[in-house]
Formats: C-alpha cells, structure tokens, sequence
C-alpha cells in the first residue's frame, strides 16, 4: 500500500450517494485557556481534541486481499512521545484506493510550542514501522488568573 496524503481535522463528512469526502476544519494550531489556580501541578496534562487524523491510501496490488498496519505517534516540542496508537485495516482485492479515519478524542501536552503527529506504516514483510507523513502542529497556551 502507498501512503498518498494525511491531513488533522476537526471532522468530515462522506457523502452516502457519491462517496465524496468533506473535510471541516483543517488543524495546525490550538490555542487553550487553562485556570492557573485550578491547573494540576503536573508536568503532563490530557486535554480534550475531538480531532481525525484522514489519510487516503493506494492499493499497489488489486488482485489480493492486502492488510495496511499503521501507527500514529504524538511528539511534544522536545521530540518526546506522548502516546502511540496502531491500526490494523483489512483491504479486500479490487479496492483501487481507500481512506482512513482515526478518531483523537484526547491528547497529552506537556508545554507550548510545536507537536508532531506522525503516521507511520509496517509494510508487509517489514519488521518496523516508517514514517509516512509528518504533521507539525502548534499548541498555544493561555493562563488565567
């Protein structure tokens, strides 16, 4: 399978009569208000996200059944890994192409600055995954007092 694009959005929309995807809300920056007097005394803070990572794939090979494993990582500025998920899709043959959607509900952040979400694929045979797709977006934080 070839990885062909990977876009973070707020949400989308498949269209049942024409199978025609619409993407909403396109992220590369956040911005969060957080209460100093009620913020956890933590060095890591799960917030809320309610994002989708979409990513549309090729089939190389149409004439099998063909299985895409893939993982999506989340770094902070320092290059730490904040989480890691992997997905497992079957594709059944005669499938020219097809899309992914994973839902985010939460991330971790650890301060401001630029976060990476990685999509990352284990090609059949291959012991590793590699990255496919590297998405920088930027977390902006506001205190309140």
């Amino acid at each position: 399978m070839k990885h062909i694009w990977t876009v973070l959005c707020q949400n989308s929309s498949i269209d049942s009569s024409t199978n025609l995807l619409s993407i909403f809300n396109c992220l590369d920056e956040l911005t969060i208000e957080i209460d100093r007097s009620k913020a956890p005394k933590i060095d890591e803070l799960t917030i809320p996200f309610g994002a989708q990572l979409i990513s549309l794939w090729a089939i190389e090979d149409r004439n099998k059944d063909s299985i895409l494993e893939s993982r999506v990582e989340i770094l902070d500025p320092g290059g730490n890994s904040l989480s890691k998920f992997d997905k497992k899709i079957n594709v059944k043959k005669d499938i020219l192409r097809f899309r992914s959607i994973i839902n985010i509900q939460q991330i971790k952040i650890t301060k401001e600055g630029r976060y990476t979400v990685k999509m990352q694929q284990k090609k059949t045979g291959e012991k590793n995954f590699s990255v496919v797709s590297e998405l920088p977006f930027d977390i902006k934080i506001i205190y309140k007092n």
